[in-house]
């Protein structure tokens, strides 16, 4: 916990797949899915059913708005060149197995988690950068506070562009 808000690890990638929210044609993504601010969020985030679905998970098309605490896991980031918050949608999961069981594998639901993952933390965000869009905040892998959030920010995508993804329907 920081400022009483929970905190989450955050690494990110690049992806051209459509994701596990189905925001694309095909196995492509929309455009806005790939640089626009979004997320692959762990699977005790992505869905908390008891079957732990890896399609169309209950958080796709939510928003988390990420606040950097100014931490970060020591060896796999950096601390953020700013503390600003910003909003993104979650398209996408982010699998327990490798490469990112060390990241994503925690078990329960955010509060109530019997193993966090492997740096302490209950909940993580895998950030889309494919067009650089998290690099020009200045964010390499920092730990943040998160929230659920309506779907308004600078870049975040829109309900719009989220009703274009096959998990909105």
């Amino acid at each position: 916990m920081f400022n009483g808000k929970f905190c989450a690890s955050t690494t990110n990638y690049i992806d051209h797949h459509k994701g596990a929210c189905g925001c694309g044609h095909g196995d492509t993504q929309f455009s806005w899915n790939h640089d626009h601010l979004v997320v692959a969020a762990s699977q005790n985030l992505f869905d908390t059913t008891q079957g732990k679905k890896t399609w169309c998970g209950q958080s796709c098309g939510k928003c988390v708005k990420l606040t950097p605490t100014g931490g970060f896991v020591q060896n796999r980031g950096t601390a953020p060149k700013s503390l600003a918050s910003h909003t993104f949608m979650i398209t996408n999961l982010c699998p327990p197995w490798a490469p990112n069981q060390d990241w994503c594998a925690q078990t329960g639901g955010p509060g109530h988690v019997s193993h966090p993952n492997k740096y302490g933390y209950e909940v993580h965000f895998d950030v889309e950068n494919g067009a650089k869009q998290v690099s020009h905040l200045g964010w390499d892998n920092p730990e943040v506070t998160w929230e659920f959030v309506p779907c308004k920010g600078s870049n975040t995508p829109s309900y719009g562009l989220w009703h274009q993804c096959e998990c909105s329907h």
